[in-house]
């Protein structure tokens, strides 16, 4: 289902490009590798490999983003009613074959700086996985609106000013990351005072 494109074969001498076409090839599984070891590199907690068809899409979900308990809807182009229709967003994520869903265990006790820092660490992880995938044939989804910009365009009613670096909401898109979660057997609530940060990587 994803179309052939280029990707760069890390390791190889000259840097030499190749067409990334199906997962028989060699380059699939160098693909799947590489990133595997990036996520545990960045220090993510858990990841789970998957089909696209893995994934869970809700209509209810989608359309719990319409309540605007966020503030992004509207607001933001990673987000509905921007990010498109229930069936675009479904369709933007179907487009690729395999997934990688990946979580950080966000601790919420032991008092504000604790807290602070344990946001802190997922943000670095999560900083630390885009940065590195950057250049790879993949699309990196997680939970509220893109940041890339310090204030969406969307919020003036105007296009996106990088329509090919925005970064997709979870939820935004009709994902029940919650339900998939507990099919993965995934550390959602961990009974300590724990939460899952939940992110997937299409490919």
């Amino acid at each position: 289902m994803v179309p052939a494109f280029q990707y760069r074969a890390y390791g190889l001498e000259g840097e030499k490009w190749y067409n990334y076409k199906n997962k028989g090839c060699g380059l699939w599984k160098m693909l799947k590798d590489e990133l595997k070891k990036i996520i545990t590199d960045s220090g993510f907690d858990e990841y789970r490999e998957l089909s696209s068809d893995d994934i869970i899409f809700s209509e209810a979900v989608f359309k719990e983003c319409a309540r605007n308990t966020c503030g992004n809807y509207g607001k933001n182009h990673a987000c509905p009613p921007g990010s498109g229709t229930m069936e675009e967003n479904k369709a933007r994520f179907l487009k690729y074959d395999n997934a990688l869903m990946i979580n950080k265990v966000v601790s919420m006790r032991g008092g504000r700086e604790r807290v602070k820092e344990s946001f802190g660490k997922m943000a670095s992880s999560l900083e630390n996985l885009r940065k590195a995938t950057e250049n790879m044939p993949v699309m990196v989804a997680g939970p509220g609106g893109c940041n890339v910009c310090p204030e969406c365009a969307a919020k003036d009613n105007k296009p996106c000013r990088f329509p090919d670096r925005i970064r997709y909401s979870i939820e935004g898109s009709g994902i029940d990351i919650m339900a998939m979660s507990i099919r993965q057997k995934m550390t959602y609530n961990d009974g300590k005072g724990g939460l899952g940060y939940f992110f997937i990587v299409m490919y």
